[in-house]
């Protein structure tokens, strides 16, 4: 029924359209903005949290680093071991030898040295040592390793240790750092915002430090029952997030409460208020589609004609309008368009008569190619017949350049490349004799990447005419590497090298030609057209020293050859 009543008039129809045109906009957007208003606080606090994790993550591993570094300091100690094999000694001096080894650190870290059964001969605290199990817990972990350990503390807290032993290995006793739970509020000062809470759990999930002590082992539990859950070190409970990251050595894990940007109650009521929000647009959209449809019945269908007119190829076609509102703009405009499209046909027709013209003035200069190949083919062969080896290679050569530039293939494989790089410098050393050498080291997994043609020579004529032309001990070496996927060519030399307005051009990003340069550029704007701004040629270079110049494009290979090797 609804169907057919849209289908009854035109202006039905409009009307139908002008109120989805209207409404569902409005909804979608109410909608959009609300999820996209969540989804961008939520991501944000996302970042923060992110940041304040690098940081808070970045102060435990310093804390770790100064504490190992204490510890290492007193392994040293001759005072220390003198104490722990006699069973007793100068006591003052060894906290003397403690003090100075705690440093800057005598405030935040409590030194604590046990004998080997356990019992705390002496610390820093100034308070009577206690007893620690020596075949259990941190004494054991410490026994067991050669380096530092780190655990939670018996009363909370990070607890650092290492195993004092004499030269034949024996243990004499433990040297243990703690840092109190009053220590890290002094160490995450300022690392993160008052609305969020920071929970450092050690290996096996145990509490070494919460901002809110009486919650330490209820969170902890809460986190590890997820983590078997889910396989995830983050989530949400109740109006909290959890981030989790690990940091410092032998598995600490660090933890940050975060609050929730948008509570249930919260998003409740932005829902209320979308809904009562989209009844009013939906009132409104029906009054004003209605007022519309009735408005622009006529005028749309005068448009819809004509531009059938314009489909069936009438190009002539005019509307006759006297409105000044936008139905007439829209008017005028049609006739605008039609009038620059029938134009922009003549000027389509003029380019593709023009293109003709060109592609055949290109193939007839590539008369003139085919000819040069063709004549020094013939000299090659008159250098062979009257025993001109040199000048039979020189032909050869380059007719072998010759013929790669003419072909039509605009990739070929690195192998082919280097393969005319050899041609171009066997007739640069008939030309300058022993007075350069250049060395190709391209490994053999890189022979089949494939590369735009004529990329290297142009670099390794550089290197050779504007380089090594004036020494008498040039040398000009290409080699190929990869980083993340890319595949990076090297030309250097042991030239004058680069001039610094050169290399300012060549590594800046408007990127101009020079004079004495222009296969360079020629070769980043080729690979900066086919593969991004992100490839392309860069150059380093030293007066007098020499230079280097890099290509970098996407490391691909040849399918075929790669899959079957040499034989392909």
């Amino acid at each position: 029924m609804v169907k057919t009543w849209v289908r009854r008039s035109f202006r039905n129809r409009i009307f139908v359209t002008m109120l989805l045109a209207i409404l569902l906009p409005l909804l979608l957007c109410g909608a959009l903005m609300m999820r996209l208003l969540i989804v961008r606080s939520e991501e944000s606090l996302a970042r923060e949290a992110e940041e304040q994790l690098t940081g808070l993550s970045a102060a435990v591993e310093s804390l770790q680093k100064d504490c190992g570094a204490v510890i290492e300091d007193l392994m040293d100690s001759t005072v220390l071991r003198s104490a722990l094999r006699r069973g007793g000694g100068d006591s003052r001096t060894l906290y003397q030898v403690l003090s100075r080894a705690a440093g800057p650190m005598r405030d935040a870290v409590r030194l604590d040295v046990y004998d080997r059964e356990g019992l705390c001969c002496y610390t820093t605290s100034g308070l009577p040592g206690g007893v620690l199990e020596a075949d259990w817990g941190i004494l054991r972990a410490a026994g067991e390793a050669e380096d530092v350990v780190f655990r939670t503390a018996e009363v909370g807290g990070l607890a650092a240790a290492q195993a004092v032993r004499n030269y034949s290995g024996t243990i004499l006793g433990y040297v243990v750092a703690v840092a109190e739970p009053a220590s890290f509020e002094e160490l995450f000062g300022g690392l993160y915002t008052a609305a969020s809470e920071v929970l450092l759990l050690d290996g096996r999930w145990r509490p070494v430090y919460y901002s809110r002590p009486a919650q330490a082992a209820q969170t902890a539990e809460y986190l590890r029952r997820q983590l078997l859950e889910r396989g995830a070190l983050q989530g949400e409970q109740g109006a909290y997030r959890f981030f989790a990251r690990r940091c410092g050595s032998e598995g600490f894990v660090l933890v940050l409460q975060q609050p929730r940007a948008f509570t249930p109650l919260v998003v409740g009521a932005i829902l209320l208020t979308g809904v009562l929000m989209g009844t009013l647009c939906l009132v409104l959209a029906l009054f004003s589609a209605w007022t519309l449809s009735r408005y622009l019945a006529k005028p749309v269908h005068q448009l819809d004609e004509a531009m059938g007119e314009v489909e069936r190829g009438r190009l002539d076609v005019r509307l006759e309008t006297d409105r000044s509102d936008e139905l007439g703009r829209l008017a005028n405009r049609f006739n605008r368009m039609t009038e620059e499209y029938r134009a922009n046909l003549d000027r389509s027709v003029q380019r593709e008569r023009e293109l003709n013209q060109a592609r055949l003035r290109m193939m007839q200069a590539q008369l003139n190619p085919h000819f040069l190949y063709n004549t020094l083919d013939a000299v090659k062969w008159l250098g062979m017949a009257h025993q001109a080896p040199e000048v039979a290679e020189l032909a050869t050569d380059l007719a072998a350049i010759l013929r790669s530039s003419i072909s039509g293939d605009e990739i070929v494989t690195l192998e082919e490349e280097l393969e005319l790089v050899e041609r171009y410098v066997n007739i640069q050393t008939i030309r300058f004799g022993d007075r350069f050498t250049c060395e190709v080291d391209v490994a053999e997994r890189y022979q089949s990447c494939l590369v735009p043609k004529l990329a290297l020579q142009p670099l390794v004529e550089n290197a050779i005419l504007h380089g090594v032309a004036d020494r008498e001990d040039g040398y000009v070496k290409v080699w190929a590497g990869e980083e993340e996927g890319m595949l990076l060519l090297y030309v250097s030399d042991n030239g004058c090298g680069i001039p610094e307005e050169v290399l300012e051009r060549l590594n800046g990003e408007n990127r101009q030609p020079s004079e004495g340069h222009l296969g360079m550029f020629n070769v980043d704007s080729i690979l900066r057209l086919r593969y991004g701004a992100s490839c392309g040629l860069s150059a380093r270079s030293t007066p007098g020293e020499g230079s280097c110049v890099r290509l970098k494009m996407p490391l691909k290979r040849k399918e075929k050859a790669y899959a079957e090797g040499p034989d392909c």
